[in-house]
C-alpha cells in the first residue's frame, strides 16, 4: 500500500491534521502536504474544519475524505453487475428489459452532459464526435462512418462485452445513449459472433 493510499484509509476512519498525519507516518510535512495535494486534486479528499489553536501557533486545518469515493478503486462493480445483468430475465421479460436498459442508457448521455435538442446548435456529425468520445474515454476505440442516409457508429472493443454477451439488450442502452446524445432515431446493429462488434446505426 502506497503512502497516499495508506493517508486515504487514515482520513476516511477520522479526519486529521497535517501535523497528525505527519506524526502517524514518521514523514516530514512537506511530503504529507504533497500528497494531500494529489488527492486534493483527484477529488478524494477536502478540507474540513479549522481547529482552533490551545496555544499561541496557528489554527490547525483538518482533512477529510469525500463523501461517496468510498469505492475508489473497487473492483466489484463488473461482478456485480454481470450477476444483476443474469438475474434480469427472471424478473422482467424482454420488452421490460429493453425498456429499463434504454432508460439507463438516456440517464447516462443526460450525466454526461450531452443532449441532442433543437437547442443543440451543433451537426449531426459533431453531436455522434461528442458522444464518441465519451463512449471512447470508457475503453472503447469507435469511429464515425458517414453513408448518404445514415452515419454508423462502429467500435471493436466494446467496453461492456461482458455485459452483452449476459445481456443482449445492453446494446440498447448504448443505442438509447446515443438517441439522447444526438436527437437522432438510433438502433443497435452489433454483431455477437466470436468477437462482438459494436454497431450503432443513426438516421440522418
Amino acid at each position: 500500500m502506497t503512502t497516499k493510499d495508506k493517508i486515504l484509509k487514515t482520513l476516511r476512519e477520522t479526519p486529521k491534521t497535517i501535523s497528525e498525519l505527519a506524526k502517524d507516518f514518521g514523514l516530514a510535512r512537506t511530503a504529507i502536504t504533497t500528497q494531500l495535494d494529489r488527492l486534493v486534486s483527484h477529488g478524494l479528499i477536502e478540507k474540513g474544519i479549522i481547529r482552533p489553536s490551545n496555544g499561541a501557533g496557528k489554527p490547525a486545518q483538518e482533512y477529510k475524505t469525500v463523501r461517496g469515493t468510498e469505492d475508489v478503486g473497487s473492483s466489484a462493480y463488473l461482478p456485480f453487475v454481470k450477476t444483476l445483468l443474469a438475474h434480469l430475465p427472471d424478473h422482467l421479460d424482454k420488452k421490460e428489459r429493453k425498456k429499463l436498459l434504454e432508460v439507463v442508457g438516456k440517464d447516462m448521455a443526460e450525466k454526461s452532459g450531452l443532449s441532442g435538442g433543437q437547442d443543440n446548435k451543433k451537426s449531426l456529425e459533431e453531436k455522434i464526435e461528442d458522444a464518441i468520445t465519451i463512449v471512447n474515454d470508457l475503453g472503447a476505440t469507435a469511429e464515425l462512418i458517414d453513408n448518404e442516409t445514415e452515419i454508423i457508429v462502429r467500435n471493436i472493443t466494446c467496453p461492456l462485452a461482458t455485459a452483452v454477451r449476459s445481456e443482449p439488450c445492453v446494446c440498447d442502452a448504448v443505442a438509447a445513449f446515443f438517441q439522447e446524445a444526438t436527437g437522432a432515431k438510433t438502433k443497435a446493429a452489433c454483431e455477437r459472433g466470436e468477437n462482438l462488434i459494436c454497431r450503432y446505426v443513426i438516421k440522418k
